[in-house]
Parts: structure tokens; sequence; C-alpha cells
């Protein structure tokens, strides 16, 4: 009992650490790839999640269905640019202008 407890503990960790460096990962690709904003770069996560869960906004899923039709499972400057044409969020605006403009491609902007 003690063993599988330990194992447990041990692969929650790890899939822990996983998640954390795959996040700093997809971050670091977008800051190199787009060199955003100070209002937009404090998001980090919330570029592409909704809120701090592991829910997809409108971009973050763009970027998913991207990756998936590339058949990759990380997140590249290409996939990037592929979805930086569309307006993922809906508000008139190119993700890759809104980014540019330091806004989150993710929300609509209010109106």
């Amino acid at each position: 009992m003690r063993l599988a407890k330990d194992i447990l503990l041990t692969t929650s960790a790890l899939a822990l650490l996983v998640a954390v460096f795959a996040r700093t990962e997809y971050v670091k690709v977008f800051e190199d790839t787009y060199w955003p904003r100070y209002e937009l770069r404090k998001q980090k996560c919330a570029i592409c999640h909704v809120d701090r869960s592991r829910r997809l906004n409108p971009y973050g899923t763009a970027l998913k269905d991207e990756m998936r039709w590339k058949k990759l499972r990380c997140l590249t400057p290409e996939v990037l640019r592929a979805v930086g044409w569309r307006d993922s969020d809906r508000d008139v605006m190119s993700n890759e202008r809104e980014i540019r403009a330091g806004r989150n491609p993710g929300v609509p902007d209010p109106k």
C-alpha cells in the first residue's frame, strides 16, 4: 500500500512538472515569435487559457487545432503564424494585429 502511494505521488509530481515546463516553453515560443508588449507579456498563460484554468480561450483553441492538423506536439512559430491572420475572438481584428497592439487575441475587445 505504501509503495502504491509513493508511486502515485511521484507520478503526480512529474505530471505537474511536465505541465509547468510545457507552459513555460509555449510562452517562450510566443514571446520569441512576437516580442509582445509588456501588457500582453504579463498575461502569460491567459493568452491561451480562460482565467488560470486548463480551458482554452478561442485563440488557444485555434492553436491547438492547428497543432493537431500539423500533427505537432509542441507550439512552433509556424503554428503561431498560421493562426495569425484569423480572428479567433471575432472582434474584427486579426490575432496578429491584436498581439502587435498589446491585446489578447483570445478575448474580444469591449465595444
